[in-house]
């Protein structure tokens, strides 16, 4: 949508929200994706196809230990290896139901190195005020 105002010409963004035939399912993709939020789209979309919705995994994601929470019937809570799904050592990942919510957990290596970058700000601060005594 573009409005005038003036000599100005403001190019707005329009939300677009896919209906799709057959109706769709809102589900929520969170952790370590490139977008996460909330998504709506078939009921017959799977665990990795909503990764991939969300922009696909983060550099600092582990898809070994993906965790999928149906809060809306039973408040099951699962984990999924999204890497063998992707690799072809597993077949038919689960689909999605709506209200499902998609958690992709950071990876060890991230939390090491988000650790030692904590103790770096920690060690620099502890010298700063070592060094004024």
């Amino acid at each position: 949508m573009m409005l005038l105002i003036g000599f100005l010409i403001i190019s707005l963004p329009q939300q677009s929200q896919f209906v799709f035939e057959g109706g769709s399912i809102r589900i929520q993709v969170w952790g370590e994706v490139k977008s996460p939020g909330i998504y709506y789209v078939t009921p017959s979309t799977n665990i990795v196809e909503a990764i991939s919705f969300a922009g696909g995994p983060s550099s600092r994601s582990n898809l070994s230990q993906v965790k999928l929470i149906r809060a809306i019937k039973e408040k099951e809570v699962s984990y999924f290896d999204v890497s063998a799904y992707l690799s072809g050592k597993l077949k038919n990942p689960p689909m999605l139901e709506s209200g499902d919510l998609v958690y992709v957990n950071q990876s060890f290596s991230s939390k090491v190195w988000d650790f030692t970058k904590f103790l770096g700000v920690v060690g620099a601060v502890a010298y700063y005020f070592y060094r004024i005594d």
